[in-house]
Formats: C-alpha cells, sequence, structure tokens
C-alpha cells in the first residue's frame, strides 16, 4: 500500500502563548529587561569550550570552560570548571573558577565551590567548606579597593 501526498493532512498544533517572564537572580532580583533569555548559553557535562564568550547574558557551566567572558552572570555548577577571565555582575560557584575573576556585584561561594587566582568581588558570601585562594579585592563604594591576601585556606576550615 501506498500514500500519496494528497494523502496525507497537516494537524495544526495548538499555539502556546508564553508570558516573556525575564529569569530571576539567585537573589531575588530580576534581570535587566533588555536580556532575553536566549541570551543564556549553558556548557553541559563533559563538554569542553575555549574561546572569548560575548553577548552572554548567563553563562552555566556544568562542563570545562577555559575562555574569556564578559557576561551579567556566571554560574558554576558543582562539576564544572572555569578558567580564564571573567567580569560578570553575579557569580554563583559551586564547581571551580581559577583566574581573574571580577564581579561588580554578588560572589557567591557554595560549600562545594571554590575560587582561585584574581577575585574583585562587590560583595560576597561564602558557605562553610567553599574554597577562596588567591588575590582577593572588595569593591568599595566610590570604586575604591580594600586588597586581602588568602593562600591556600578553605573558609570555615580548622
Amino acid at each position: 500500500m501506498s500514500t500519496s501526498d494528497s494523502d496525507k493532512r497537516t494537524i495544526p498544533l495548538a499555539a502556546r502563548h508564553l508570558p516573556d517572564i525575564p529569569p530571576l537572580r539567585r537573589d531575588g532580583e530580576s534581570l535587566s529587561q533588555t536580556i532575553s533569555q536566549g541570551n543564556r548559553m549553558s556548557v553541559g557535562p563533559g563538554i569542553e569550550l575555549k574561546g572569548e564568550i560575548s553577548n552572554c547574558a548567563i553563562l552555566v557551566v556544568e562542563g570545562n570552560v577555559e575562555a574569556s567572558l564578559d557576561a551579567e552572570s556566571l554560574e558554576v555548577l558543582q562539576r564544572g570548571v572555569f578558567k580564564g577571565d571573567a567580569r560578570v555582575e553575579t557569580a554563583d560557584i559551586q564547581g571551580s573558577v581559577e583566574g581573574d575573576l571580577t564581579v561588580t556585584g554578588l560572589l557567591r561561594i557554595h560549600s562545594t565551590g571554590s575560587a582561585s587566582g584574581k577575585i574583585t568581588y562587590g560583595r560576597i558570601e561564602v558557605d562553610t567548606g567553599g574554597g577562596l585562594h588567591g588575590e582577593i579585592k572588595q569593591i568599595a563604594e566610590g570604586n575604591t579597593t580594600v586588597q586581602t591576601r588568602i593562600q591556600k585556606e578553605e573558609v570555615g576550615s580548622k
């Protein structure tokens, strides 16, 4: 038995009208209204990415990334590794970050996370067990910085 093109019917799918809801940061603040969810990039487990990442609002890392990044938010999940230079508004670290990291807003390091290198931040939260190594600077009001040197110590360790 054969069919011809005239025997085939097209069944239309119901249109879905999803509201354009901007994503929320972990601190509850909404991301810029001008940034669409299409500017979100995810690097999955087992994926390796090298290069320069631009025009990306949110980078989520579960694999290995070696790059230069200028974005609004960096999220490194537990198995993720980010190496390189990053300038972001917020960073949420559950995995590992190595290199120059500038976070103008909140830098959050979870108990499974670590950041090492030259780290500059506006505000910081480090869970017990989270690692912070290297040259650490806080961006104070008026664009002055406070510098602290932390070497191979884990926050909360005895």
